[in-house]
């Protein structure tokens, strides 16, 4: 541990540690006004709108960033309405189950994608105007507006947990039997995917509101559990998601994506830059989408059709490397989504500056009186928000320490808000604060490249030129980029964390690689009560839990382990944290649906709601087992040096100084120090 110096070619923090604040500051911050403070409200002029070559690569590493997630719920969705329509096995005609397919389709693009826009162009506008008011805050104009964009965590959970079972319930309400005549079929086709998506939007909503509660949180939590657990779901995301899932797609297919990854590496790791004309570079994340689509469409990713035979069965070779949603060729060869030109041709013909734009507004909140679903989606509603406000409040810490403090509160509100935007508009997915503020502010960027991707993106959403977005870029395309952001921010999470901490984040990252196994399966771990236990919830809560912890016991902070494990016992037992109090068959598999929230027994032995026997369900264990820790953690107390309410002191007192280290301290040499003659 040297104390050499180095200039880093993307940093991502100033160094400095937040310091905890008192409660009563904590309490005055849960205001939204408190931070605006004397300072005007209005926008900062001075503040620069584009700086160059930064503010673009800032621009394109965001916009492709939401791309991703779009791109990648898009075709989530479309399985949805698949499985919801034409896959569903309950009887009914053909026509029935085709229309109810072909609706959903139709819906999400006309009606959920425009809504998506509408909330990103509100959210990113209004961050731009929020780095401007810092700037007049705190006089100075180097200022990076926070990046914002879809929910990728929650939307990926919602599309399963909430729009399949919603679009299923539609099917079962509006099925006309299988003699239906092909009118009724028709008609009841759009009713049931219409219920799916009201249903859909409905509980969006609910979830925006939660977020919304949020602002009472997140300052709260920040100023009590350590650094490490704050940083988790930084570290979580980054690495899960943003870095090793994109880079298992770029590992299916190399010749198309793994040069692309590389340009990235030398741009933004080995600072490499492109001249183009004087001071002007060629956008590194730009070069690397555009070498992507060029040779996704040269046939990078073109493969045999014909069936490997053996296990695997009738899966043909396209198939078994292009994924389950890889597109047949018209000749001896299948390639994979985004470089079909027949599927782009399509999607041009039906969708582009076409459709009924925004014709959901407003309609979709009739969900709300589906009484039968809502009361059940209620309580994953909940749960989705917290995980929404935790991954704000991981969001808002991280820009702090690369030099930009916003307002806790004012951001989950309006989190909260371009959410209830999104479901007033007709939008089944949610909006939030990326992570990524560090990485946009090294690279120079300010505001314009915050307001240039709401703008660019109201205009794509809301004129049906999505869809052929959508038929055009390779899946793998955005991978590079997204490596990159998420090895740099997982990367963050250590830097402004103690050194002593890092088992803590480590450990919390379990739980998002357990989140990954399970969708990754397609729920299909049954066989793994251990992943089925850390992975719901996108792994959120459960990181937390598990950082704060273990970093609460190495710094021997043996009150906090006991009360917190008291407050996690309580939780698991409805189902919050660490539990699974419900066992269902689903989708062929057994598995449990971890979003039901309710306590263990009630004495009968079997659950009267879905009639699994109550010995299967979890939650009390988990509650049992923190309740030990509890009590193992509080027999420490009394005998802790620096308590003043003991003389039994032989447990080393708790650890405050960042820079300390829980094997710089030993009982014998400090009695042996005493004794010394002063």
């Amino acid at each position: 541990r040297g104390s050499r110096s180095r200039r880093d070619t993307m940093p991502v923090g100033t160094g400095k540690k937040r310091e905890k604040v008192p409660l009563q500051q904590v309490l005055l911050q849960l205001s939204p006004f408190y931070w605006q403070g004397d300072a005007s409200w209005g926008w900062n002029t001075k503040v620069p709108l584009w700086t160059g070559s930064g503010e673009m690569e800032a621009f394109c590493e965001l916009f492709f960033d939401n791309l991703a997630t779009l791109l990648g719920v898009t075709g989530a969705a479309m399985d949805v309405g698949r499985i919801g329509g034409v896959n569903n096995y309950s009887p009914a005609t053909d026509l029935y189950k085709a229309t109810v397919t072909s609706e959903w389709t139709k819906i999400y693009y006309d009606w959920n994608i425009p809504a998506c826009g509408l909330a990103l162009l509100f959210g990113n506008v209004w961050f731009a105007w929020l780095a401007t008011r810092l700037a007049t805050k705190e006089n100075r104009l180097d200022v990076t507006a926070q990046p914002y964009g879809m929910n990728t965590t929650v939307i990926y959970i919602t599309i399963y947990a909430i729009s399949l079972p919603g679009i299923q319930a539609g099917f079962s309400k509006y099925n006309p039997g299988d003699s239906a005549s092909d009118a009724d079929s028709i008609a009841l086709g759009k009713k049931a995917a219409e219920f799916g998506w009201k249903v859909s939007v409905a509980t969006n909503f609910v979830i925006g509101f939660m977020e919304i509660l949020g602002c009472f949180l997140g300052d709260v939590i920040r100023n009590t559990v350590p650094t490490a657990a704050v940083y988790v779901p930084l570290a979580g995301v980054g690495f899960v998601w943003l870095a090793f899932s994109p880079m298992l797609t770029i590992a299916k297919s190399p010749i198309m994506c793994l040069l692309p990854l590389m340009v990235v590496v030398f741009g933004f790791f080995g600072n490499v830059r492109y001249p183009v004309y004087g001071k002007v570079t060629f956008p590194i994340a730009l070069m690397a989408i555009l070498l992507s689509v060029i040779f996704g469409w040269a046939g990078a990713c073109k493969r045999s059709t014909e069936e490997i035979g053996g296990a695997y069965g009738s899966v043909s070779v396209s198939d078994f490397y292009n994924g389950f949603r890889a597109i047949p060729g018209t000749g001896a060869s299948g390639t994979c989504q985004g470089t079909d030109g027949n599927a782009a041709k399509a999607a041009w013909k039906t969708y582009a500056f076409k459709g009924d734009i925004f014709g959901g507004f407003g309609s979709g909140l009739a969900g709300l009186s589906e009484s039968d679903l809502m009361d059940d989606f209620a309580a994953p509603a909940l749960l989705f928000g917290m995980i929404g406000f935790l991954g704000t409040m991981t969001c808002v810490e991280s820009a702090e320490a690369a030099g930009d403090a916003y307002p806790m509160s004012e951001i989950m509100i309006v989190d909260g808000i371009g959410t209830c935007i999104a479901a007033l508009a007709g939008g089944m997915f949610g909006t939030t604060v990326y992570i990524g503020h560090p990485v946009h502010k090294a690279l120079g960027a300010k505001i314009g490249y915050s307001i240039a991707n709401g703008v660019l993106y109201f205009i794509f959403l809301s004129t049906g030129l999505f869809a052929c977005l959508y038929n055009v870029i390779p899946e793998c395309a955005n991978g590079a980029i997204l490596v990159f952001v998420g090895l740099l921010l997982a990367r963050q999470g250590f830097e402004e964390t103690p050194e002593r901490h890092y088992p803590c984040i480590l450990l919390g990252l379990m739980p998002f690689i357990c989140n990954w196994a399970w969708l990754e399966s397609d729920g299909d771990a049954s066989k793994n009560m251990g992943v089925l236990t850390l992975g719901p919830s996108g792994g959120i809560v459960q990181g937390i839990i598990l950082a704060a912890l273990t970093a609460w016991a190495i710094d021997r902070k043996f009150e906090e382990v006991t009360v917190f494990s008291i407050i996690v016992a309580f939780a698991s037992l409805f189902g919050i944290a660490f539990s699974h109090n419900d066992l269902v068959y689903s989708y062929g598999v057994w598995g449990a649906e971890h979003q039901t929230l309710k306590v263990y027994a009630d004495g009968s032995g079997v659950d009267k709601d879905s009639g699994t026997p109550e010995e299967a369900f979890n939650g009390w264990r988990w509650c049992v087992a923190f309740i030990m820790v509890a009590f193992y953690a509080a027999c420490h107390i009394p005998f802790q040096k620096g308590n003043k309410y003991t003389s039994f002191e032989k447990i080393p007192p708790r650890i405050e100084d960042d820079a300390e280290d829980p094997y710089d301290y030993s009982v014998h040499a400090a009695e042996a120090a005493e004794e010394i003659p002063k």
